[in-house]
């Protein structure tokens, strides 16, 4: 990578993010810094919430807690880096402070006005939904807004409160609607799938079915699982009675391994766990214990008390194989039904 790759403009930057490259923004940002180059505070912040888009929250908490201990004196990246941090540790209160020590003290428009926005998601977070419309009211009158990431976010939000507020279905979806369209026509995949969840999310609460299946058609379709992998796990764990964002599986039922994510992984030496996934892999829907300890032990009669903790330990391997995260399901599914695989 070149030295002027390196050091790509801020909005270049921010581009990757809202396109949802955040394998090639994490590769841009690392690349400055093993060339010597710092990075600085906004770039810093980039490289934290890129890191736990990736769902590599821990690093993300670890990278945040260094960049907000940097500097002692008043620096509007560094107060947001430690109000997200705290906001992420669900330390809502600590992070109102931190968002409201910027907005009144900043003098950049762009950070009292995330700062505002971040007071406003810690009530929302705490559901403390009555102190939110005075914040709304001040939130406007930064309008007209420049940023359309900032007008994107805004609108976001606001369909976010009217819906989980209660307050009203309808100008949820209306605002989500909004989101969609300004995101759409800048491409900004980020965005374009935040307010497909959110539509999606309506149309549940108000029994919308055949609007929420299309609605999650489409936006599985616009999920790279590979590399959106916290909003897989959130749009799986919200609508697992509906679908899951699919992850392809190929099996080599020759050589006993499977290709997961474009990487072969033997199960040769496995022959239990390999025909515990095949059969979900056959099955394409859930199974039921029963039906899988009938398929894994032939010659024995099925007795849950036996059989349940073999296929419960089976399945735990086999997401420490597979999965893409630890103790988040996003591959292989599990519930009142039995297993499922999210790739069929």
């Amino acid at each position: 990578m070149s030295a002027t790759e390196q050091t790509l403009p801020m909005n270049a930057l921010q581009d990757l993010f809202y396109r949802s490259k955040f394998g090639d923004l994490l590769k841009a940002l690392e690349a400055q810094e093993k060339g010597g180059i710092s990075l600085d505070s906004e770039r810093a912040l980039l490289k934290a919430n890129t890191l736990f888009e990736l769902h590599r929250v821990a690093d993300a908490k670890k990278y945040l807690k260094s960049v907000s201990q940097q500097k002692d004196s008043f620096d509007e990246a560094y107060l947001y880096s430690a109000a997200r941090l705290c906001y992420f540790d669900s330390a809502s209160t600590q992070a109102r402070a931190l968002f409201i020590e910027i907005a009144e003290n900043s003098k950049d428009r762009n950070y009292r006005f995330k700062a505002l926005l971040g007071v406003a998601n810690t009530y929302y977070t705490e559901g403390d939904y009555g102190k939110i419309p005075a914040i709304i009211s001040e939130l406007h009158g930064f309008e007209p807004l420049t940023r359309e990431d900032e007008k994107i976010s805004f609108l976001i939000f606001l369909g976010n409160y009217y819906f989980v507020s209660g307050a009203s279905s309808e100008l949820a979806k209306q605002y989500f609607k909004k989101a969609l369209s300004t995101s759409a026509s800048l491409t900004w995949t980020y965005f374009i799938t935040r307010s497909l969840y959110g539509i999606a999310c309506v149309c549940e609460k108000d029994g919308q079915t055949q609007e929420l299946l299309w609605t999650l058609d489409i936006l599985q379709s616009f999920v790279d699982q590979s590399e959106q992998l916290f909003f897989s796990f959130v749009v799986n764990h919200r609508f697992k009675q509906h679908f899951s964002i699919n992850t392809p599986m190929e099996f080599d039922n020759a050589n006993k391994r499977i290709l997961v994510k474009n990487k072969w992984l033997g199960f040769h030496d496995k022959p239990l766990l390999f025909q515990f996934l095949l059969k979900l892999h056959e099955k394409a829907d859930f199974i039921n214990k029963e039906t899988l300890a009938t398929e894994l032990w032939p010659e024995e009669a099925y007795k849950p008390r036996i059989h349940d903790p073999r296929i419960f330990d089976i399945a735990k391997r086999a997401r420490n194989l597979i999965e893409a995260y630890e103790n988040q399901p996003v591959v292989l599914l599990s519930g009142r039904m039995g297993y499922k695989l999210a790739s069929t």
